[in-house]
Order: C-alpha cells, then sequence, then structure tokens
C-alpha cells in the first residue's frame, strides 16, 4: 500500500530537513544574541527571534558535517541531537528564490552524560505540551504500569488500534509539514511521520525517552519513520514501527519489537 507514496513522502521528508548549503547566498550581519540557553543540560535551545517574513526564514543546526534546518518560528525549541560537542545556530532570511542570507548566528557547547533526556524532551518536530489530550490519554494508559515495557505496550497497542494510515494525506502532504499531535489524536488519521510523533509524544510525557527516526526500510518503499525507545526495565533500545503494525496489537515487547537491521536512519529527533 506504500508504493505509490514513495516519490511524495521521499520529497516532504527530506525537503523540509535537508536543504543543501550550496543552495545559498550567505552575508552575515551582527545581532544581539537569540538563543535561551535554559535547557541546554537537557540538549534543548530555544530560539527567540521574530521577523516579518517569519514563513520565509530558516533555522539551521550545525555540527560538525551534519545539519539540520527548520522553518524559523519565535519561541521554537530545537533538540541537539547530534551528541556531545559544539554546534552553530544561524538564522537565515530569504533574500529572493533560494538565496538566504544569514542575519545571526551562536555556537553552544553541548556536554552530557546523559544522552536519553533529550529524548524526553518537547521540541519543533516532537511538539507537545502537558494539557494536550493526548498526553491525558497516555497517562490514562500507562497509570498502573510498572515498568517502562508495560507503558510502551500500553501506548503501542492504543496507536495502532486506533490510528488508520491516511492514503490521501500521503499523496497530498507539502514540503514543510510538521505533524500536529492535536490533529492526529482527534482525527485518528496519519502517515508514517504523524504515527512516529503521536507515539514518541505520549511516551515522553509519561518519562519514556523515544526517538523519531526517519530514513529507509527494507519492510517499506518509501521514506519512512519510525521510532526508536528506550526501556529502562531492560536496559536497552527497541525498535518500533506503528505505521507498519497499525490495525494489530502485540502483547509482549518481542512482538513489537523490530529487527533494527531491516532500518537504516539518517535524520532523528
Amino acid at each position: 500500500m506504500y508504493n505509490f507514496l514513495r516519490k511524495s513522502m521521499l520529497f516532504v521528508l527530506i525537503a523540509v530537513f535537508l536543504i543543501s548549503a550550496a543552495g545559498y547566498s550567505i552575508t552575515a550581519q551582527a545581532a544581539d544574541s537569540f538563543l535561551d540557553k535554559s535547557e541546554l543540560e537537557k540538549g534543548i535551545v530555544t530560539v527567540n527571534y521574530k521577523t516579518d517574513a517569519e514563513s520565509l526564514a530558516k533555522v539551521r543546526v550545525i555540527k560538525k558535517g551534519t545539519q539540520y534546518i527548520y522553518d524559523l518560528k519565535d519561541g521554537m525549541r530545537l533538540p541537539l541531537q547530534s551528541g556531545n560537542g559544539s554546534y552553530t545556530i544561524e538564522i537565515l532570511l530569504n533574500v529572493e528564490g533560494n538565496k538566504y542570507r544569514k542575519a545571526a548566528e551562536e555556537t553552544v557547547e553541548y556536554i552530557t552524560d546523559n544522552g536519553k533526556s533529550i529524548y524526553l524532551q518537547s521540541n519543533a518536530v516532537v511538539n507537545w505540551q502537558s494539557d494536550m489530550k493526548a498526553v491525558a490519554k497516555a497517562e490514562k494508559l500507562t497509570e498502573n504500569a510498572k515498568t517502562d515495557s508495560e507503558k510502551v505496550l500500553a501506548v503501542y497497542n492504543y496507536i495502532v488500534k486506533n490510528v488508520k494510515y491516511d492514503t490521501k494525506k500521503a499523496r497530498t502532504v507539502e514540503a514543510g509539514y510538521i505533524p500536529s499531535v492535536n490533529d492526529i489524536f482527534k482525527t485518528k488519521l496519519g502517515i508514517c511521520y504523524d504515527y512516529s510523533v503521536l507515539f514518541a509524544s505520549m511516551l515522553r510525557s509519561v518519562g519514556v525517552p523515544v526517538k523519531v527516526l526517519m530514513g529507509t526500510s527494507s519492510d517499506v518503499t518509501e521514506y519512512h519513520s519510525w521510532n526508536q525507545v528506550y526501556l529502562s526495565d531492560k536496559k536497552s533500545w527497541i525498535l518500533v514501527d506503528t505505521t507498519l503494525d497499525a490495525g494489530t496489537a502485540a502483547k509482549t515487547i518481542s512482538a513489537l519489537s523490530k529487527d533494527a537491521g531491516h532500518y537504516s536512519a539518517d535524520r532523528q529527533y
């Protein structure tokens, strides 16, 4: 059911985040600090930068040879998901077409001995708040859970039983799309990106570290999104694909966990 979606999903999920530096014409200018670093120890920096042309502005996060690019939104929370080290955060303002100028730049040093903490946070992609209905549902589903494995099973089974794959959305979704947890939870419809963000948001809200991964899978023909979940009771990460499992259910962790050898990620959030 996925073949006809490959080209559109590949374009959407890559175009949102992988804008080549070669595509920019950039000049720099001085600016006051635009980063709130109060949550740096959690792997999060918040962008405070307003512009009249916000819809045409970008934020680029660079660490060595890795870069993530987002559409600018004042107050957005950016994850520093490429591990310990120095990150450069740039504000890029559109000049015309695909030409941008660098309006501001800051460098931060992220050092942590807890690499899982970042995957408990709300960020520009996995964007959840404590007052969301999805979060309330996660709390209800896991209220009697004694381990992370039990929490994961409860949320997993809720999603795969209740959220349906939206083939129409997959054909029409536009570049720049970011899932809305509220919308997915309300409509119970989504593409792979929606499944993985909803799953991550619900579990992060109840204290389980979850990654949203993007890349390819031998089990799916188009560009794909799935999750990796840390189970403190097993002291290990497992791979979960709620999109592939939609409509089914698992009674054990081993039943829902996928073979990591079938997946290759190039992005994580």
